[in-house]
């Protein structure tokens, strides 16, 4: 919880102390709002940040306006970037800040190679390239806010940071890919079983595989987003990972007329959980077990609870586990869909992706394909 502290000018912003290091709190977007109060997503920002480089001369601002324009202005740049990119920038440079702080150094602006020390401490402590990245970027985010070079551009900076991630590297072992098998699997043991949590997770899956939906996108659907049409549905995406800027996008999915038909199976799940097609809720919610499941009121399924209801079915059926993640659906879908020889240019709009190499990242080739590699040659 926070209050929102009203300023007269960007120089007596609140400020407060957390973990030892002092900070703006600035509201950066709002999370949701309905009747009831408004929640905001709230940011923290160094003072330190923001009193250096080219924030230094807004504090000596005389104008009114100008002191309005300044006080936005921070609101402003920290949504340059997503809600979740900026927190977590935020709480990785507030880990340098902290360790600079242990070792007493200058964390603000930061010297080369103090910076090349700390993460050569993130590689040891960690043992993943991961926190040793994201301090990099957090750092160099922090310097760029204030309009100061950063030293992650210093070729020292550099070296460190790719020998790390050489040292630290680690074999990537992809998930396995989600069948039409396999989901019909799942569709059949929920008209079988026909209770709603069986329902939602079917129309979960099949509108998953079927659109190419990353997790954010399935859970973040309200049945006012969808058109439903004779021969197909239009889901609108109001938002995606690579929609920055919240243009939206449209997907949609056809009605195939078969037993894992996404469509047949996306009605069958609203009739049961008795959604109206115009509500603004979302779509997938959880579910309240009484005499009856229903659907709560409000709130989305988390990607934790997903995970675990569909490896618990997937284990139920006899397929094992841990070799799936809500993830393997978009794959399989992909995977499908280019093993089918869907067009290209139509193969990418629908699933979302700006570059050939994201794409291509998704689709697992058969073996057959693989094969067919060799068995081309004429030998």
């Amino acid at each position: 919880t926070g209050v929102c502290y009203q300023s007269e000018y960007w120089g007596v912003l609140p400020v407060w102390v957390l973990g030892g290091v002092t900070a703006c709190i600035l509201p950066i977007g709002r999370a949701a709002q309905g009747s009831g109060p408004i929640y905001y997503v709230w940011s923290i920002l160094p003072t330190d940040v923001l009193s250096a480089g080219r924030w230094s001369n807004l504090k000596e601002l005389e104008d009114l306006d100008l002191k309005r324009l300044a006080e936005a202005l921070p609101n402003t740049v920290l949504q340059a970037k997503a809600t979740s990119t900026t927190s977590k920038y935020l709480w990785a440079f507030k880990r340098w800040k902290q360790w600079a702080g242990e070792h007493k150094i200058d964390a603000f602006p930061a010297g080369v190679a103090y910076v090349a020390l700390y993460l050569q401490h993130l590689g040891e402590a960690a043992g993943s390239k991961a926190p040793v990245e994201e301090a990099v970027n957090a750092i160099a985010w922090a310097h760029s806010m204030a309009g100061i070079p950063s030293p992650t551009s210093d070729p020292f900076i550099r070296s460190t940071l790719e020998g790390l991630k050489r040292s630290l590297a680690k074999p990537v072992r992809k998930k396995s890919i989600f069948t039409v098998e396999m989901l019909r699997a799942i569709t059949e043991d929920a008209v079988a079983e026909d209770s709603l949590a069986s329902l939602r997770l079917a129309a979960m899956c099949l509108v998953s595989f079927a659109g190419f939906l990353r997790y954010d996108e399935l859970a973040s659907i309200k049945p006012c987003d969808i058109k439903f049409d004779t021969q197909h549905i239009t889901i609108v995406i109001p938002r995606s990972k690579t929609d920055q800027l919240r243009q939206g996008n449209e997907v949609v999915i056809a009605r195939t007329g078969s037993t894992t038909c996404p469509v047949a199976m996306l009605e069958k799940f609203m009739g049961k959980g008795r959604v109206s097609r115009d509500s603004e809720e979302f779509l997938f919610r959880p579910i309240v077990n009484g005499k009856t499941q229903r659907l709560r009121d409000s709130g989305k399924l988390s990607y934790t609870r997903f995970s675990e209801l569909l490896k618990q079915k997937l284990a139920e059926l006899g397929f094992p586990p841990t070799e799936f993640s809500p993830h393997s659906l978009r794959a399989g879908g992909a995977s499908q869909a280019a093993q089918a020889g869907v067009p290209d240019r139509v193969f990418k709009r629908h699933g979302r992706w700006k570059s050939e190499n994201a794409k291509d990242g998704y689709v697992q080739d058969s073996l057959q394909s693989r094969l067919s590699v060799t068995e081309n040659l004429g030998l």
